[in-house]
């Protein structure tokens, strides 16, 4: 069995094009390496064709709107992409456009189909969560929400539906509204 120790010594002494032989075909391996590579080398926010990628990925695992019969949501799906996408990146502003995409997909999805499951809104619940808190801990907060306000309040303003997730929607956007509001 190979050791890191033994690869790590065969790379030091590649030539610079075995450099970039070996770094092109670990970009083709996978989804995951050419994210991870395009955040290691390209600034944050340069590579926005990635997160367009994802956030396409989050919708059609939630809800697109644009299929005339939609599946059921798969929130497990959706949730990989985000963390995928968090971990490839470090792109706070990417994940976060990420989670209250699929928050806004699975009440779309509510919206336009009506009361679903319990189990169904703790998923919109936990991300509303998760969104939230990632939101409040950033140094960057109150221009990370100027940049959300729009969206978070027009699902407070459609957040009428059932299990107490409409109410913790509306409370959740209040409370953002009051520490990093106007």
């Amino acid at each position: 069995m190979t050791t890191w120790t033994e690869i790590r010594k065969n790379i030091q002494e590649l030539p610079p094009e075995q450099w970039l032989d070996l770094l092109k075909g670990l970009y083709d391996l996978s989804p995951q390496n050419k994210a991870w590579l395009r955040a290691k080398v390209l600034p944050i926010g340069q590579d926005s064709g990635h997160l367009e990628e994802c956030r396409q990925k989050v919708i059609r695992a939630i809800y697109n709107p644009a299929r005339k019969f939609p599946d059921l949501p798969r929130f497990r799906d959706a949730k990989k992409v985000i963390s995928e996408y968090k971990k490839a990146t470090k792109d706070l502003t990417g994940t976060l456009d990420l989670m209250l995409t699929y928050v806004e997909r699975g009440h779309a999805f509510t919206n336009d189909f009506g009361d679903i499951d319990e189990p169904f809104y703790d998923a919109l619940i936990n991300m509303l969560e998760r969104f939230a808190v990632e939101l409040k801990h950033s140094p960057a907060r109150r221009e990370l929400y100027e940049r959300f306000r729009p969206r978070l309040l027009k699902m407070s303003r459609t957040a009428d539906i059932g299990w107490g997730y409409g109410d913790f929607v509306q409370e959740t956007v209040a409370e953002l509204e009051k520490l990093l509001g106007d």
